[in-house]
C-alpha cells in the first residue's frame, strides 16, 4: 500500500490562526445589537404611552358615568374631594367647601386616577351640588384653539357647562399623584396653567402639542365635560324631572 500523502502547509497561513471573530466583525455585531435594542426600546415606550392614554380616556369615561349615576341617585352632583388622601366629598351642612379640586373618588366608588397614576381634577357649578329641580346652564366656560392658534369657544355664553373632569396628561404639570405628591406647576399664562385655576370658571380643551412656542404653549391635558343637555336627558329619562 502506498504511503498516505499529506497536504502541504500553506506558508501564508500563520500557525496560530483560528476561525474566531475579528475585532471588526465583533464591532459590527455590537452595532446591530445596539440598533435592535434601541428599536425595541422605542417601540416599548410608544406602547406604554398609548396604554396610559387609553387608561386615561377610560378613567374619564368612568368618572363621567359615575357622576351621572350619582346625580340620578342623589338628585345632585357631589362636591370635590376633601384632599389628596381623603376621597370623600367635602360637604358640610348641605353645601360644598369648594367647587373645584380633586374628583371625590371614594364617594363615587372608583379609583379616580389617570393612566399616569395622578388624581383626576373636577369642577362643578355650585347650583348643581344642590337638589336639581331644573336643568339650567352651568357656570364653566370651555375654549379650544383653531389651526391658526386663535381661541374659540366650545360653550356659548348662554350654554356654559355644569361639570368638567380632566387629566393633566403625561407631563403631569399641576397634578397631584395618587400618593398625594404635588407635581410642578405649568408655565404661567399657558393653557395648562388655565386648567389649574382655582376659580373653575374656564377650561381649555385642544389638540396635543409639544411645542412650547405654540399659542397657549405645549399642551397634553385630556378634558371631558357633562353638558346641561345630557344631564336633562338622563334626569328626565329616570323620572327625576318632568
Amino acid at each position: 500500500m502506498p504511503p498516505l500523502r499529506t497536504m502541504p502547509k500553506n506558508p501564508e497561513l500563520p500557525a496560530h490562526a483560528s476561525p474566531g471573530f475579528t475585532l471588526i466583525e465583533m464591532a459590527v455585531v455590537l452595532l446591530i445589537l445596539s440598533l435592535l435594542a434601541g428599536s425595541l426600546g422605542a417601540g416599548l415606550s410608544s406602547h406604554l404611552a398609548r396604554r396610559a392614554e387609553r387608561a386615561t380616556d377610560d378613567a374619564l369615561d368612568e368618572a363621567r358615568d359615575t357622576l351621572l349615576g350619582y346625580a340620578l341617585r342623589k338628585g345632585h352632583f357631589p362636591c370635590p374631594a376633601k384632599g389628596p388622601q381623603d376621597g370623600t366629598e367635602d360637604r358640610s351642612g348641605g353645601s360644598c367647601a369648594r367647587h373645584v379640586g380633586l374628583l371625590p373618588w371614594a364617594t363615587l366608588g372608583i379609583h379616580g386616577v389617570d393612566g399616569w397614576s395622578r388624581r383626576l381634577r373636577y369642577a362643578v357649578t355650585p347650583a348643581y351640588t344642590r337638589n336639581i329641580t331644573s336643568v339650567d346652564d352651568g357656570t364653566i366656560e370651555l375654549v379650544t384653539r383653531n389651526l391658526d392658534g386663535a381661541e374659540l369657544r366650545l360653550t356659548t355664553a348662554g350654554g356654559l357647562t355644569p361639570v368638567v373632569i380632566l387629566s393633566h396628561g403625561p407631563n403631569g404639570l399641576g397634578a397631584i399623584t395618587a400618593d398625594g405628591s404635588l407635581q410642578p406647576p405649568p408655565l404661567p399664562g399657558s393653557d395648562e396653567a388655565r386648567n389649574t385655576d382655582i376659580s373653575a370658571r374656564l377650561f381649555v380643551s385642544r389638540g396635543l402639542s409639544e411645542n412650547p412656542g405654540a399659542p397657549g404653549g405645549a399642551f397634553d391635558d385630556r378634558v371631558s365635560w357633562i353638558s346641561p343637555n345630557l344631564i336633562a336627558h338622563r334626569l328626565i329619562g329616570a323620572g327625576r324631572l318632568p
